[in-house]
C-alpha cells in the first residue's frame, strides 16, 4: 500500500499555501469601491482583482519563496504558478488562468460561487445594502466606512503574518491559523455577491468554500493521482468534471451526553465532544490536509475529501483511521466508538443529507469496532472493518460498573469511577470561575412549584442541505429576465424575435414560456441554428454567455453540458426543459450556501438563548454564600450537603462546600420557595428568609447529599457568622446539548410561557419568508426537580423524533404573506411533493391562502413526567389521515398531540381570556365537564362528535356567564373552535397541570 499520509505530510506546506491563496483571492471585494460598482446606480469600477487593495501584503505575495513552495509533481514534472502568488487574485476568473493549478482553482471558484450561474439579478442600493440569511432575513446592513477600516486592518495584519512566515519565525501551520483568524471575522460581514437574492453568501463563506474544494484537489495531486478525468480524445484535463467526496466521522453523541447523571457530567461531555472535533479538524485540515470541515453537529463531523476512485479513497481512510480512532477513544476514555462514512464522488455536496441519514442510522446501533461505510452508487454501500474494539475489562471483586459512563469499573461504595469524578470536579472548577453565568445545579433551576422544564428544539435541515427547498427560491425573476438588455437585443432583432414567437407566442415573462424556450434552445440538437439558440440562451444570463464557435471554451454544447452536470452528474442523465428551467431560475446549492444554512440555524438558536438571558432574565436569580464560625468535621470541598435549619420551610437546604477550610458555603438550589416564620404570622420568603433563618437559628444537622449519611459534624447547632453573608446572581438555566440542529435547555417551568413566546417571535422575524418550509420541532417535558436527569434527557430525545415528522403535507398556508408579497424571490411554493431532484419550476406558484401547497411544518408536543414509566407515553403513530398522533394522549375521540408549532400561539391566545375572565375553580370545572363527557362518549360514533361540539359550546357559555358577551366575536369563535379540536383542553392541561398555571392575568 502506498504511504498516502507521507505524501500529504511532505506536501503539507504546498497544500496549505494553496488554501491560503484561495482564502485571499477575492480580498478586494471587501472594499467600498467593489460595493459601489455593483450597487444600483454604480459610480465606481469593480477593481477587486487589483492589487491596490493589498498594499502591505502584495510585496510578500510576490516573494518567489511562496511560488517555489507551492509546487506539485504532475505527469513526471513540476507544476507551479506561471507567475507569483498574486496570480490567485489577478488571474482566477474566466479565461485568465494560465497554468494547471489555476485552471483547477478556477473550477473550484465556479462551483462554490453563489453567482456562478451568472443569471440576471437585482442590484441593491449602496445606501441600503444588506447581507441576508439563506432564509431571506436581512441580517446585517453594510457600512462602507467599516468595510474600508476592516480591509486596511486585515492588510496590515496579513502583511505582518506573511513577513513572520517568510523570515522563518513562524511555521506554515502558524501562518494558516493567523490568516483564518484575521480574515474570518471581517469577511463574514462583507459580500462576495451584492445582487439579490445572492446576498445571502458572505465573502468569508464564499472564500472558505472555494478553499474547501481546492484543498482536496491539491491533496489529490500531492498523493500522485489525477485531479480530474482526462478528455477522451486528448491528454488534457476535463476541468468541468472535478469531483469531491464527503468524509464523515460519526458517533452516538446524544447517547454519550445522555449517560450523564448530573449537569456537571453532561457539560463535561459536551466539552469532550468539542475537544474531539477540534483535534480531528487539526488532523484532517493541518497535519494531513485532505479537506476542510463542511458540517458538524453533536454526532460527528463531515469533511470535503478528494474525489479519488473507490480503492484509492478507501486506502486513504484506512491510513487515517487509526489516528482518528485514537483521538476519539483517548479523549473519551473509550466511551465513544467512532465509525466512518464516505460518499461517492460528486460535483456538488448536496449528498450531505444522504450521508447524515446513513451516519445517524449507524450511530443508533451499539458497536465497538470502527468500520467504514462507502457509497458505491448502484451497488449500494460497502462496509469494511478498519480498527478493532478496545479491550473491555470487567469489574474486579468489590467493584461494579460505573452508572455514569457504563464502561469503567468503580468501587461499590463510590458514586462514580475516578474518571467521571474527575470530569465532574473539573466542570465544577470551570463553573467556579464564572458563577454569575448559567448554573450547573438542577436544584437552582427549579421554580417555586419545585418543577423543572426541558425544552428540546430540533431543526430538520434535510430538505435544505439536499438543495430541495432551494429549488423553490427564485434566483432571478421572470420579469427581470424579460427586461434584461440581452433579451431586448433579441426582441429588437426581427429575425430572432420571429423565431422566439415560433416557439411561444406571445413571448411573455411566464414560467410556461420560459420552459418552452429553454426546451427548444437548450435540449436536443443545439447545434442546429446555433446562432439563434446561443443568443436566446444567453438572455437568461448576465455574467456568462454561451458561444456559437466550437473553438470557444464556452461553446454552447460544453456550456449546456456543464449545466447538465450541475443538475445531475449521473452519466445516463438527459437534461429536460423543466429541469433546465428550474436550474436557471432557482437558487444554487453551492457549498458556501449549504454551510450558511446550518450556520444560520446555529446562530438563531444561540440568539434565542441570548434573548432568554438578556430579555427574560434581566433580574437574575440569586444564591446566598455564608461562613460558619468553625470548620465542619467530615465535610469536604466540592461536595454538596443537605442542611437542616430550624423553622426554615421547606427543609432541608442544599449547600456546596467551597474550600478545604470547610467554613465557606454556597446555596445551590432555588431560594424562591423558602419561608421563615417570624413573630406572629409574619413570614419572610426567598433569599431574605434563608439568610434570616441562618442568622437566628444556625444549622441543626448536615447530611451528605450523595449518600444521605450524617456527616461527622457535632450534634449541636452550627453557628453562622452574621457579617459574612454574600449574595451573588446567576442564570437559572442549563444548556445540556448545543448543536446547529439540536438544542436541549433546562429551565424553570414557570418561565416556559415567556421562553416559548420569545422563540415564536424570533422564528417569525428570521424565518417569515420560508414559513412552511423550515421545520422547527419543539418538545417540552416538565418534571419535579428530583426526576432522574438522564431519563429526562432521554425523554427529550424521544419527543418528535420519528420519521413521520419529516413528511410533507398538503395544507392551506396559515401565515401572513405580506413579507412574501413584497419579496419576489421567496414567495413561490410547490403544489406537490418533490421529485428525486427537488421541486420543479413548473409546480411552483405564488403562495395564496386560497390554494393548498406542499409544506413541511414544525410540530410541538409537551407532557409532565411523574415517573420514568411516563416516558413510554412519548411514542407516535399515524392516524387515518396520515398525520402523526400520540395514542397515549387523547380526549375521547380527540387526539390533539402533537400539533403544528404555529398553533402554539393559538394556545396562548386561548389562555388569555380563560385567565382574564375565569377563576381557577371555574377553569377546572370547565375542564372536568368536557373531559368527562368525552370519556363517556369515547366508544360512541355516528353523530357523537356533532353532539359533543354543541355540548362544548354550551359549557363554554355557561362557564363565562354574562362575561361571554364581553368577548369579541374573534375570541368567542376561537374558544368554540378550540373546544372542538382539543386545543382548549390542551391549554388547560398545559398551563394548569404541566406548568402549574400561568395566572399572571388574574
Amino acid at each position: 500500500m502506498v504511504d498516502l499520509l507521507q505524501a500529504l505530510d511532505t506536501h503539507r506546506e504546498a497544500i496549505l499555501l494553496g488554501e491560503i491563496g484561495a482564502l485571499l483571492h477575492m480580498f478586494g471585494k471587501c472594499s467600498s469601491e467593489f460595493l459601489i460598482a455593483n450597487s444600483l446606480k454604480g459610480g465606481a469600477k469593480d477593481s477587486h482583482q487589483d492589487l491596490k487593495h493589498l498594499p502591505t501584503l502584495t510585496p510578500h505575495l510576490k516573494n518567489t519563496m511562496l511560488r517555489n513552495a507551492f509546487s506539485f509533481i504532475l505527469d513526471n514534472h513540476g507544476e507551479t504558478l506561471a507567475g507569483d502568488f498574486t496570480d490567485f487574485i489577478t488571474k482566477y476568473k474566466r479565461d485568465k488562468p494560465d497554468c494547471i493549478l489555476l485552471c483547477l482553482f478556477n473550477t473550484c471558484h465556479r462551483m462554490t460561487s453563489a453567482d456562478e450561474k451568472g443569471v440576471v439579478r437585482r442590484n441593491q442600493s449602496i445606501q441600503d445594502m444588506w447581507i441576508s440569511t439563506p432564509f431571506g432575513h436581512q441580517a446585517h446592513r453594510i457600512d462602507l466606512d467599516d468595510v474600508e477600516k476592516m480591509r486596511n486592518q486585515m492588510d496590515r495584519q496579513l502583511g505582518n503574518a506573511f513577513q513572520s512566515y517568510l523570515s522563518g519565525i513562524n511555521s506554515i501551520q502558524e501562518l494558516h491559523e493567523q490568516v483564518i483568524r484575521i480574515l474570518k471575522p471581517c469577511l463574514s460581514i462583507a459580500l462576495g455577491e451584492t445582487r439579490l437574492p445572492a446576498n445571502d453568501v458572505t465573502l468569508w463563506a464564499q472564500s472558505h468554500g472555494v478553499a474547501s474544494l481546492y484543498k482536496p484537489v491539491l491533496a489529490t495531486l500531492a498523493m500522485g493521482f489525477d485531479p480530474c478525468p482526462r478528455k477522451p480524445n486528448s491528454n488534457d484535463f476535463d476541468y468541468n468534471n472535478v469531483r469531491w467526496r464527503l468524509f464523515g466521522i460519526g458517533w452516538n453523541g446524544l447517547g454519550f451526553i445522555q449517560r450523564g447523571r448530573k449537569p456537571s457530567d453532561i457539560l463535561s461531555r459536551q466539552e469532550i465532544l468539542r475537544d474531539i472535533g477540534r483535534d480531528i479538524q487539526s488532523l484532517l485540515e493541518i497535519r494531513y490536509p485532505v479537506g476542510n470541515r463542511f458540517y458538524v453537529d453533536i454526532n460527528g463531523l463531515f469533511f470535503t475529501f478528494p474525489g479519488l476512485g473507490d480503492d484509492e479513497a478507501v486506502d486513504l481512510v484506512k491510513q487515517l483511521a487509526p489516528e482518528l480512532v485514537r483521538i476519539v477513544r483517548n479523549s473519551s476514555q473509550d466511551e465513544i466508538w467512532p465509525f466512518f462514512t464516505l460518499s461517492k464522488p460528486h460535483r456538488t455536496l448536496t449528498v450531505i443529507t444522504k450521508e447524515m441519514d446513513v451516519r445517524n442510522q449507524i450511530a443508533s446501533v451499539p458497536k465497538v469496532s470502527s468500520f467504514l461505510s462507502v457509497d458505491q452508487d448502484a451497488e449500494g454501500r460497502r462496509e469494511s472493518l478498519l480498527v478493532g474494539g478496545p479491550a473491555m475489562a470487567g469489574p474486579a471483586k468489590g467493584q461494579d460498573i460505573c452508572p455514569v459512563c457504563q464502561v469503567r469499573s468503580k468501587m461499590v461504595r463510590e458514586e462514580a469511577c475516578d474518571t467521571c469524578e474527575k470530569r465532574r470536579s473539573g466542570r465544577q472548577r470551570n463553573w467556579q470561575a464564572n458563577r454569575n453565568e448559567q448554573t450547573i445545579w438542577v436544584d437552582e433551576v427549579a421554580d417555586k412549584n419545585n418543577r423543572i422544564a426541558l425544552l428540546t428544539l430540533r431543526f430538520d435541515l434535510s430538505r435544505w442541505l439536499s438543495g430541495e427547498w432551494l429549488t423553490t427560491h427564485l434566483s432571478q425573476t421572470f420579469s427581470d429576465w424579460f427586461d434584461s438588455e440581452r433579451m431586448k437585443r433579441v426582441l429588437n432583432n426581427n429575425q430572432q424575435r420571429q423565431k422566439l414567437e415560433g416557439i411561444v407566442s406571445p413571448v411573455t415573462p411566464t414560467k410556461e414560456a420560459i420552459t418552452n424556450i429553454l426546451g427548444h434552445v437548450g435540449t436536443g440538437d443545439v447545434t442546429r441554428d446555433v446562432g439563434f439558440k446561443t443568443a436566446a440562451l444567453n438572455t437568461f444570463f448576465e455574467d456568462v454567455k454561451a458561444a456559437e464557435s466550437k473553438n470557444e471554451p464556452n461553446y454552447i454544447v460544453a456550456f449546456l453540458e456543464n449545466f447538465r452536470g450541475r443538475i445531475n452528474d449521473s452519466p445516463g442523465y438527459n437534461m429536460t426543459a423543466e429541469n433546465l428551467a428550474t436550474a436557471v431560475f432557482t437558487q444554487n446549492p453551492s457549498p458556501a450556501r449549504l454551510a450558511r444554512i446550518w450556520e444560520e440555524t446555529k446562530t438563531f438558536l444561540d440568539n434565542w438563548l441570548a434573548g432568554i438571558k438578556d430579555e427574560l432574565l434581566v433580574v437574575r436569580h440569586e444564591r446566598l454564600g455564608f461562613t460558619t464560625t468553625a470548620a465542619i468535621p467530615g465535610v469536604h470541598e466540592g461536595q454538596t450537603y443537605r442542611i437542616a435549619v430550624p423553622n426554615l420551610l421547606p427543609s432541608p437546604l442544599v449547600v456546596l462546600c467551597l474550600n478545604k477550610s470547610a467554613r465557606d458555603y454556597l446555596t445551590v438550589e432555588s431560594l424562591k420557595n423558602f419561608r421563615f416564620k417570624q413573630e406572629g404570622d409574619r413570614y419572610l420568603s426567598g433569599l431574605p428568609a434563608v439568610q434570616c433563618a441562618l442568622e437566628e437559628n444556625g444549622i441543626q444537622s448536615w447530611l451528605d447529599e450523595a449518600t444521605g449519611m450524617q456527616t461527622a459534624a457535632k450534634t449541636s447547632s452550627t453557628v453562622v457568622q452574621r457579617d459574612e453573608f454574600r449574595v451573588e446572581p446567576y442564570l437559572p438555566f442549563i444548556v445540556l446539548v448545543r448543536s446547529p440542529v439540536y438544542y436541549q435547555v433546562l429551565l424553570p417551568a414557570d418561565r416556559i410561557p415567556d421562553v416559548l413566546r420569545l422563540l415564536l417571535a424570533h422564528a417569525s422575524e428570521r424565518f417569515c419568508l420560508v414559513e412552511g418550509k423550515l421545520p422547527l420541532h419543539v418538545g417540552l417535558l416538565v418534571s419535579k426537580r428530583k426526576f432522574p436527569l438522564y431519563a429526562l434527557i432521554g425523554g427529550g430525545r424521544q419527543v418528535l423524533d420519528n420519521p413521520f415528522f419529516q413528511n410533507g403535507i398538503s395544507e392551506i398556508p396559515w401565515w401572513s404573506m405580506s413579507d412574501q408579497a413584497n419579496n419576489p424571490f421567496y414567495g413561490q411554493y410547490p403544489s406537490r411533493a418533490p421529485d428525486e431532484g427537488g421541486h420543479n419550476l413548473a409546480d411552483l406558484d405564488q403562495v395564496d391562502v386560497a390554494k393548498r401547497f406542499w409544506l413541511t411544518p414544525g410540530y410541538f408536543d409537551f407532557d409532565f413526567l411523574g415517573s420514568t414509566a411516563d416516558i413510554h407515553r412519548l411514542s407516535y403513530e399515524l392516524n387515518e389521515e396520515g398525520q402523526p398522533v400520540r395514542p397515549f394522549i387523547s380526549y375521547g375521540h380527540i387526539a390533539p398531540r402533537p400539533f403544528y408549532l404555529h398553533r402554539l400561539k393559538t394556545l396562548f391566545d386561548i389562555w388569555d381570556p380563560l385567565t382574564t375572565h375565569l377563576g381557577s375553580t371555574q377553569r377546572h370545572h370547565l375542564e372536568e365537564a368536557m373531559t368527562t363527557k368525552l370519556e363517556q362518549w369515547k366508544t360512541i360514533k355516528d353523530n357523537s362528535i356533532s353532539v359533543f361540539n354543541s355540548f362544548a359550546k354550551a359549557v363554554l357559555h355557561n362557564s363565562f356567564g354574562n362575561r361571554w358577551k364581553e368577548l369579541n366575536e374573534k375570541k368567542r369563535d376561537l374558544l368554540e373552535r378550540s373546544a372542538e379540536d382539543g386545543l382548549l383542553l390542551e391549554a388547560l392541561e398545559r398551563f394548569q397541570h404541566v406548568l402549574k398555571g400561568d395566572t399572571s392575568n388574574e
